[in-house]
């Protein structure tokens, strides 16, 4: 019979037992925690590539161009590890935040809470453009960044390509904390002539000098200001005094509107244009309206387009008279030459009657003449020639 533990031998293997659980713990507990970073991660590169999963944790990237400033976190200290963006003449580097929730006070939680603002702090003005949040589930649409704007163009190509990046920024705005940092992301991604214009506009951004513009209305006011085409606007005013109603009202609208696009007059000017370009019983039946304000030119095109749908539906149901048989020409044509069809002569009665007469009478004159020239001369000498 083998010998009773001591006690001694009993407490180290209790030591030993507990340092094993312990590091076994401690394993586990590492291993949860890369679990951990590893679901933000996937999660993070899901939601800047919009192909977050609703079902389940798994996703897998598509491969392809990212669409935002994607930088993978490192595993060391679990720290989202941004390059800053550096151009020439700065001195501070912009780091978009993306809220990746890989912060060492937060290591627990997977993904940081989206920023709260206060209940007296205006909302950003690209807010409305886009119902994504950073805690929404609905799956994000997929929109890749639009290339640098170099400066070449101007006019309409110009503001095209600025709009494009506000609508990138409106579906990617949970990377930023404030609107002057979308400003400067805009800005950053000018090249060229167009740097030549940006550059100096960051510069005082960051330095905190002057008036530059750090909203996104400023910035597309000062934007049109360098890079609108003079030479379009007053093209766009020639086009837009001449234009006129000739087909459906939508067409008409959506004329309208892309010439808007490169003036800025008022908007009692866009209305009296628009309605001396309507069509007359547009025109009249819009007049009779009361209840569309004069001041409203969203809903003078909605007016407009809805009478005009209703005037092409009554002309389309308006019931069609039946044409009348056609008469025959009269005096019938003649038949071709050469035809065996006889050729009928077309000759009123009374002309009829006279050629008649005329005919009996040449021929009475003609029966006469034969029966004197066979009467015998009696007693009378033929006459001598």
């Amino acid at each position: 019979m083998e010998p009773e533990p001591s006690l001694t031998a009993l407490l180290k293997a209790v030591t030993a037992l507990t340092a094993t659980v312990g590091s076994l713990q401690a394993q586990i507990q590492s291993q949860g925690q890369q679990l951990i970073e590893l679901k933000a991660i996937c999660k993070e590169t899901a939601d800047l590539l919009g192909d977050k999963d609703q079902g389940g944790p798994q996703v897998q990237a598509q491969p392809g161009p990212s669409t935002g400033p994607v930088t993978p976190p490192t595993h060391t200290g679990g720290e989202a590890h941004t390059p800053g963006t550096v151009r020439p003449g700065l001195k501070a580097p912009f780091r978009p935040s993306r809220g990746t929730g890989f912060d060492s006070e937060e290591e627990e939680e997977p993904r940081r809470a989206p920023k709260r603002e206060p209940g007296n702090t205006p909302k950003r003005s690209l807010s409305s453009l886009t119902p994504f949040d950073s805690g929404s589930s609905v799956k994000r649409p997929k929109m890749e960044l639009p290339d640098p704007y170099k400066g070449d163009s101007r006019g309409r190509k110009a503001t095209q390509w600025l709009d494009c990046m506000l609508l990138w920024v409106a579906l990617h705005q949970d990377q930023f904390d404030e609107e002057e940092q979308m400003v400067v992301w805009i800005l950053y991604h000018m090249t060229d002539k167009a740097a030549d214009w940006a550059l100096p506009i960051i510069g005082t951004i960051i330095k905190g000098e002057g008036n530059p513009p750090t909203t996104i209305p400023a910035l597309t006011a000062k934007f049109k200001e360098a890079f609108a085409d003079p030479d379009a606007k007053r093209a766009a005013a020639r086009k837009i005094a001449a234009l006129t109603q000739t087909t459906t009202m939508s067409e008409y609208v959506t004329k309208f509107r892309n010439l808007m696009a490169e003036l800025d007059w008022n908007t009692e000017a866009y209305i009296a244009q628009f309605v001396r370009g309507l069509h007359w019983k547009v025109k009249e039946l819009l007049s009779t309206k009361d209840n569309i304000p004069d001041n409203d030119l969203e809903a003078i095109f909605a007016a407009s387009v809805k009478i005009d749908n209703i005037c092409w539906e009554n002309e389309e149901n308006r019931p069609k008279k039946v044409p009348t048989k056609p008469r025959p020409p009269w005096p019938p044509p003649l038949p071709p030459p050469g035809s065996a069809c006889p050729r009928t002569p077309i000759m009123s009665l009374r002309r009829n009657g006279i050629v008649a007469a005329h005919q009996d009478s040449a021929l009475n004159a003609a029966r006469r003449a034969t029966g004197s020239n066979n009467v015998p001369m009696v007693g009378r000498q033929p006459s001598r020639r």
